[in-house]
């Protein structure tokens, strides 16, 4: 359905930036909420400065850029998909499957990642970053990270989208590949809004550290991006990736004993690698990373009900096979934008 909203610029020292800009945070159970401007001078001050391996083709892009070489499908009956047309829709009014509408690109998932490399040219932009951000508020009660003492009284959030995942490991024996791809970094405030930590994504899971171990640049978090599946990290160094876990979470028990079988073919050769080869920060005027604020009225993307692939794919090889690829399920879904607390599943690092 049609909406209508205002664009207002959100200065962050090197672009004017802007989307959907409306009323302040919907958390209203707290005393002394933050006013718009505050809510826009907190994102402009965290906003994180990432570093991407040599090797990396994907850069965090606008979702608009996203959606244009995309479709939306809608699955009924069950395994059979079909375009639809007109707005992106924001409810599953009318779907009789739990797995209603998804954004398809036009390259098959299914023949591995040649298709999409193609495409990485025209949805990549590495002279500019971008990133979405929301500062909400914590509801009382809510538990600080372990570690964490003092009550956190407003998370800072910031979103990455990227059009495409492409995880491998060394040697590009093992892959892991979806479409649309969010990651998330998130700072905790007490409520003298100073700083309490960091969480950053890390595949299904993440990492909490205090923010007197952050490594920083000014008051903005350095974040070590890792290479092909986007997890963030807080070093620059190859890091066993928790990606298998994910993996077996999602694939189906008819399909877990292969996906146990290609894993365990190159299992020492999982792990994130990171790099410094390029730098996109808002310390840095060359390579900006360009704040978009997410404000209540949201654009109808930010509440598609679906997913943003046609699935997501583990196989061995460089082109995937029948005998060598297996589903690892439905792909990401839409974020939770009013998310306030720190899942209990991310592990504290201290150092």
């Amino acid at each position: 359905m049609p909406f209508t909203r205002r664009i207002v610029p959100v200065v962050i020292g090197l672009g004017i930036a802007a989307i959907a800009s409306g009323a302040a945070s919907s958390f209203a159970s707290r005393p002394d909420q933050l006013s718009p401007a505050e809510r826009s001078t907190l994102l402009a001050q965290y906003t994180p400065v990432l570093y991407f391996h040599s090797e990396e083709e994907w850069s965090p892009v606008p979702v608009e850029t996203f959606l244009r070489r995309t479709r939306v499908e809608r699955q009924a009956p069950a395994g059979v998909w079909t375009t639809t047309t007109g707005a992106v829709p924001t409810s599953t009014a009318g779907c009789t499957l739990k797995l209603c509408y998804r954004f398809n690109l036009s390259c098959s998932l299914k023949q591995g990642d040649q298709c999409y490399e193609k495409l990485a040219p025209t949805l990549a932009d590495w002279s500019r970053g971008y990133i979405y951000g929301r500062v909400v508020d914590v509801p009382a009660g809510t538990p600080s990270p372990p570690g964490v003492s003092v009550a956190t009284r407003y998370l800072v959030r910031y979103w990455l989208f990227y059009p495409f995942d492409d995880w491998r490991s060394r040697r590009e024996l093992l892959w892991q590949a979806h479409e649309g791809d969010w990651e998330s970094l998130s700072i905790g405030l007490d409520e003298q809004r100073r700083p309490l930590f960091a969480a950053y994504s890390q595949h299904c899971s993440g990492t909490v550290r205090p923010w007197t171990k952050v490594e920083r640049r000014g008051t903005h978090p350095v974040a070590y991006v890792a290479l092909g599946s986007h997890a963030n990290y807080f070093t620059n160094n190859a890091s066993p990736t928790k990606f298998v876990q994910c993996v077996y979470r999602n694939v189906s028990k008819a399909n877990l004993a292969k996906a146990r079988r290609l894993v365990n073919r190159v299992e020492s050769g999982i792990t994130d690698r990171t790099g410094v080869a390029r730098t996109l920060g808002a310390t840095t005027t060359s390579h900006p990373l360009q704040l978009l604020q997410l404000n209540p009225p949201l654009p109808d993307w930010a509440r598609f009900p679906g997913r943003w692939s046609e699935g997501e794919y583990l196989w061995t090889g460089r082109t995937p096979k029948r005998f060598t690829r297996v589903s690892a399920g439905a792909g990401p879904a839409t974020p939770n934008w009013n998310g306030a607390a720190i899942p209990s599943l991310w592990h504290s690092e201290s150092s």
